[in-house]
Formats: C-alpha cells, structure tokens, sequence
C-alpha cells in the first residue's frame, strides 16, 4: 500500500469518526398552525402564547407559522379533518369541532382531575393512542381546562326545562339540551350573534369566558348558574409530521405544553371576572332550587356518559375510570 493511499484512508476514517462523534444538525422546521377560534380571542390566546414561545425558543430548530384562526382561515367544524389529512400541522381546537373523527374526545368535558394527574394516571397517554388511530394526531396536551359551560338564555325558566326553547348546541351539550326538552340547533359560534338578535334561537351554551369576545352580552339577558361540563382546548399535531421531527423539536413543543399546563389554573380567576362583568353588562343569573340544581347537573352528567358510551362502548368505559374521580 502507498504512502498516499494510507494516508487518504487514514482522512477518510478520521472523518467518519469525526461524524460519528457530532451529532446531525437537523435543519429548522417551520410548522402551519390554525386556531379553531378567531385569533386574539379568549380561546386562541393561549395557543398564540405557545407559538410565541416556541418562536422565541426555537430558532434554527423548529418555528411555527400562525395562518390565524376559524372561520377566517377555515370553517371551525374543518380544521380537525384539515389537520388529519395534512393541510394543518398543529392546532389548538375544542373537542366539539371534531368529535366527528375521534367521538371519544367527548369524554374531556367530564374530567374530574387536574390535567398533571391525567398525565400520571395514563389518560392522556391512552387519549394520545385513541388520537393515533383516529385522526392521524399526536395529542400534544390540554388547556383551557378551569372553565366550566353555562347556557345562555333570552327567556327565563325557573326550573331544569327547556321545552320550546330553541338552543344552539356543538356537540358538546346536544344530548344535555335535548334530554331537557329542547331544540337543538347546530351553527358555528360566529353565527350565535345574529341568530339571538333574530329570534332565531332563544339561548346557546358558552362557558363563562369569551362572552365579550364576540359581544354577545349586547344579546343576552339570563345565564343559568352553575356551570356545567369542563372546558377545554386539545392541542394537536399532525402525525406524521410529529414522526418526522428530530428529538429536539419534538422536546421544546412538549416542554411549552407543560408550561403552559402548569400555569393554566389562572384560569379560575378568569372565570370569576367574567361572570361579574357579564352580571355589570345588565346579564341575570338564575339560579334553582337545591333539588331542581342537583336534577340539572344530574341530567347533564347522565346525558353526557350515556352518550359517550354509546359512541365508543370499546373506549367509553375505560375513559369514564381515567377521567373520573375514584
């Protein structure tokens, strides 16, 4: 062997181990994001907070290019089945808007736990598996979850009835409404304004928060005390694209998600701002007796886990044992 080959396999080796020993730099990945609700409103701020910090975070790694919120970029009932096929990489989106593809996310809305024990116990674990299957997602993790659903109304009822009464639903509180006698009626939430002002429905379900965001309080004069269900805020990512992402992308979304989990028991206080700014806006509550209040929270419990079930007896069961308080 000649002096020159021996020492062109000698650079030759010294360059694999070179490689060997320096990890690959992957190349920065830019991710397509929709809100399922109009930017800057309640439900869309948190989700905006997380692309902030991924941003901030993640140049040369990963970025996230925010295209804004339904119905503007999107219809609201779209982006689940948008994020599916690949049209959208992540998403911030409420289980109602796409219950359609993974029935069994109706069940978030009966949590009884904090979301860091979820975690723990294997719920979000076995929710991400149900995510996997379904909707070609990666459940990435929860927010919004302090809230608590009120329905809103334009006629008074003083007791847990709604016959005759006309209520727009998502597919959260359909079977609640209709197990109390009324008449739901599907819409997207940017039609709720002119519907109440129409006549067209007489009331809409809605948590405390983002009344103001779309200027409902200018249509609606009673809210039923006290709430109901769980709010909530899935947060999502195409799977195959959260496949493809090298380790250190798939660890700063996850390490924001839990920051922003932890600190999303904010949201309590929340909460009671706006019910008080909701009641200074000229908004009554109403409120039943002791009996009829425990036949209303009662109606709503059983209508949801009998939905729930019937959808998904496979997972239904298993997801009220995780979910609920033992």
């Amino acid at each position: 062997m000649s002096f020159l080959r021996t020492l062109s396999l000698t650079a030759i080796a010294a360059t694999l181990l070179l490689a060997a020993r320096t990890p690959a730099t992957a190349a920065e990945l830019t991710l397509k994001g929709v809100s399922c609700f109009p930017e800057k409103t309640y439900y869309s701020e948190r989700f905006e907070d997380l692309i902030k910090r991924v941003n901030e975070r993640g140049k040369g790694v990963l970025q996230i290019r925010y295209l804004g919120g339904a119905p503007k970029v999107m219809p609201p009932f779209d982006v689940g089945k948008n994020l599916k096929d690949g049209v959208v990489d992540i998403t911030g989106c409420t289980a109602g808007f796409y219950q359609n593809i993974v029935p069994e996310i109706d069940a978030i809305k009966m949590a009884e736990l904090p979301v860091a024990e979820l975690r723990k116990n294997g719920a979000i674990e076995y929710i991400n598996k149900i995510h996997n299957e379904k909707m070609n997602a990666q459940y990435l993790g929860l927010l919004n979850a302090y809230g608590e659903f009120h329905l809103y109304l334009n006629k008074p009822i003083t007791k847990p009835d709604l016959t005759g009464l006309k209520i727009r639903v998502s597919p959260l509180y359909r079977a609640m409404v209709e197990k109390m006698g009324g008449t739901a009626v599907t819409s997207p939430p940017a039609d709720i304004y002119t519907m109440l002002e129409r006549g067209t429905v007489d009331g809409y379900g809605w948590p405390a928060q983002g009344i103001f965001d779309f200027s409902w309080q200018k249509v609606t004069k009673y809210r039923v005390d006290p709430g109901f269900y769980r709010t909530e805020m899935e947060y999502l990512v195409n799977l195959d694209v959260w496949k493809k992402m090298e380790p250190a992308q798939r660890k700063l979304l996850q390490d924001v998600m839990l920051e922003l989990e932890k600190e999303d028991s904010k949201e309590l206080a929340v909460n009671a701002e706006q019910r008080k700014k909701q009641e200074e806006a000229g908004m009554k509550p109403i409120r039943f007796s002791p009996a009829d209040e425990k036949k209303y929270l009662e109606i709503g419990r059983e209508a949801a886990w009998g939905s729930i079930i019937k959808a998904s007896p496979e997972h239904g069961p298993k997801l009220r044992q995780l979910l609920t308080k033992k």
